[in-house]
């Protein structure tokens, strides 16, 4: 399954809700996807990406959904920890995991060597978990965590591809762009 495909289904049925994404290829993925309002994109923000959707998820009523990358999660495993500590029943976490740290140099990550982030998800008391292979399995379980009280940690299995070109993205409009979406 190729990251950009599966950032498609994401968006196919996410609706208006508020979508925060990893840094680098995620960022790009989302925005050639489909550019909104509601996508905060994290350029510069390794291992954060999950972080700040939680803060938004505690913050409104609205579902937030996270797209987050293996590596940048093994950087920040508080942050799974957190999540699993404040249980926010909105907050849908997508991991694209490609089992290698992408943005530096392609690294295996501990991913490629057996670490099971799912099972992390599960050992931190976040219930909802489950790892896809395919569009198929992404887009049913996705679907069900639309319709189900999370938190949802879903593990997407995706091969790399050649990369996007790099989104014109302006942080100060994004933040912008976000906090006016909440206030509208």
């Amino acid at each position: 399954m190729l990251r950009f495909e599966a950032t498609k289904v994401i968006l196919r049925h996410a609706g208006d809700r508020p979508i925060v994404a990893n840094l680098g290829p995620t960022t790009d993925d989302l925005w050639h996807a489909g550019h909104r309002d509601r996508n905060f994109y994290t350029y510069g923000s390794m291992g954060l990406c999950s972080s700040i959707a939680l803060g938004m998820a505690l913050s409104t009523q609205e579902q937030v959904i996270s797209l987050d990358g293996d590596g940048s999660l093994l950087m920040n495993m508080g942050a799974i920890a957190t999540i699993g500590r404040e249980q926010p029943k909105n907050l849908i976490v997508v991991v694209w995991d490609n089992e290698e740290w992408g943005q530096t140099g392609h690294q295996p990550s501990h991913t490629a060597k057996g670490t099971d982030l799912a099972e992390v998800a599960q050992s931190c008391g976040i219930r909802q978990t489950s790892t896809v292979s395919d569009l198929e399995e992404l887009e049913a379980v996705f679907q069900n965590a639309l319709q189900t009280e999370g938190p949802w940690f879903i593990v997407a299995k995706i091969q790399e591809a050649e990369y996007l070109p790099v989104a014109p993205i302006e942080p100060e409009l994004t933040l912008f762009r976000m906090r006016d979406s909440f206030s509208a």
